[in-house]
């Protein structure tokens, strides 16, 4: 169950951040796309360079997270399958401990009646 609650907070991280990362390109976008339209001076040119610099930083965080964030998914694939295996085994493991509990049971029964206790 930590496993779980502690892959839902790590995937719920990356989705933020990789939200975020969305949210500073849009909006470094929207600036170039603004300054642009307005026809700026070559000041506004050495912004628009900062921008698209700015953007190229974003688009390379994003993929990065992305990748993370796949990276997650495979590992919570993998420990998911080993839950399982290691669920049926301990059930598997309960089974043959109730009959060999079941078979000591008679076993000291058996003895009790031979020797009439």
């Amino acid at each position: 169950m930590e496993f779980v609650a502690r892959n839902k907070s790590n995937s719920a991280f990356f989705m933020s951040e990789l939200k975020k990362a969305s949210d500073r390109l849009e909006q470094a976008v929207d600036r170039l796309d603004k300054a642009l339209a307005n026809g700026q001076s070559s000041r506004r040119n050495v912004r628009e360079l900062a921008l698209a610099s700015e953007i190229a930083a974003v688009q390379r965080e994003r993929d990065s997270l992305r990748a993370d964030f796949e990276d997650l998914r495979v590992e919570r694939a993998r420990l998911a399958r080993a839950l399982t295996d290691a669920t049926e085994r301990q059930a598997a493991t309960r089974q043959a401990n109730e009959a060999v509990a079941e078979r000591l049971d008679d076993a000291i029964g058996s003895l009790r009646g031979i020797l009439r206790v």
